[in-house]
């Protein structure tokens, strides 16, 4: 996995400095250390993205091609739980997670079933084709 880059500069090269310290001296814990010694560190952000969308897109529609009969359905809702559609994406339920987390796809409420979180296929192959479109 490829590491952060990551910047680091002495605190006291800051104008901000001796407010730090101050702050840090309250903490009694941090008595016995040497404040001069204050580093600020900043890490790069890292824009999140799927790996590999190509995948997951080729594999919900062939999942769809093939199973698209035996997709619950209710009052004319398309019903998919989570564990549903990460079978169907051939992804682990953590990384599912991690992209609505990310808000690369985004489950909608059940109006048939009150309470109800689902994950409609093509709202979520669509969601994904933007996610493609990003790169």
């Amino acid at each position: 996995m490829a590491r952060r880059k990551q910047y680091k500069i002495l605190a006291r090269q800051t104008a901000i400095y001796k407010t730090i310290v101050s702050e840090l001296q309250k903490n009694p814990e941090l008595a016995d250390y040497d404040m001069d010694t204050i580093q600020i560190s900043v890490k790069k952000k890292i824009t999140p993205r799927i790996q590999n969308v190509d995948k997951a897109i080729r594999n919900l529609t062939t999942y769809l091609a093939v199973n698209k009969e035996y997709i619950k359905t209710f009052n004319g809702e398309t019903i998919v739980s989570k564990k549903e559609i990460a079978k169907m994406l051939k992804i682990s339920r953590p990384t599912l997670d991690k992209w609505i987390r990310e808000k690369f796809i985004t489950p909608v409420q059940s109006e048939a079933l009150s309470k109800t979180e689902t994950f409609p296929p093509d709202l979520i192959l669509k969601q994904l084709q933007k996610q493609k479109n990003k790169k």
